[in-house]
């Protein structure tokens, strides 16, 4: 594929997250063209059927967030001292909001087929670690598991369905993660993201 191709398939599958986030679900055609500034037919040829389409989207944000993941979790092993786990789960989790996972859920139940062994491979990896590199915090003062990872930013990554702009939906979210995660903490809680200006 050439590199402008690719490029546009790329800015389609990021306008399409963020449409399915603020729409609440599948986005028309139309809408998606209008979003990147190409035409219609840009978007069939890059996605002939919803099927393709769906897909493309849902592998586009796993593959980010996993790739965040894999990141976060290599530069905590590189880290020197006590482990920093919550922080490591803390970043992974504010990433995966931050890359639309909540746009996966809402497509799911529309997919007709959503079996992606070498996404799930990875993930369930990742998750190991993570899980591990939590467990290794001596400020955990709750069992951790993979659910309470990704049930919770699952949750989270929903848009609230009262009409929001989306920019404060997001922040919102950030906030909630941040006061899930400090309740696994022994010590005080800190709040990493800012509060949305008054």
């Amino acid at each position: 594929m050439r590199a402008d191709a690719t490029a546009n398939r790329l800015r389609l599958l990021d306008a399409t997250v963020d449409l399915v986030l603020e729409v609440g679900g599948e986005p028309s055609r139309d809408a998606i063209a209008a979003r990147t500034g190409v035409g219609i037919g840009t978007v069939y040829r890059h996605f002939p059927d919803r099927q393709s389409l769906l897909h493309a989207v849902a592998r586009h944000v796993l593959e980010r967030t996993i790739t965040a993941g894999e990141a976060i979790v290599a530069d905590s092993a590189g880290d020197t001292g006590a482990a920093d786990g919550i922080g490591a789960i803390r970043q992974y989790m504010h990433a995966a909001l931050d890359h639309g996972i909540g746009a996966v859920n809402m497509i799911h139940p529309l997919l007709d087929d959503s079996d992606w062994p070498d996404l799930t491979t990875r993930a369930e990896a990742l998750m190991r670690e993570l899980v591990g590199l939590g467990r290794a915090d001596d400020r955990l003062g709750v069992d951790i598991d993979v659910g309470d990872i990704v049930f919770a930013t699952i949750r989270l990554g929903r848009p609230l369905a009262i009409g929001l702009p989306p920019d404060e939906d997001r922040v919102i979210a950030h906030r909630q993660l941040d006061r899930y995660v400090d309740g696994w903490l022994l010590g005080p809680h800190t709040r990493t993201q800012e509060e949305p200006a008054a």
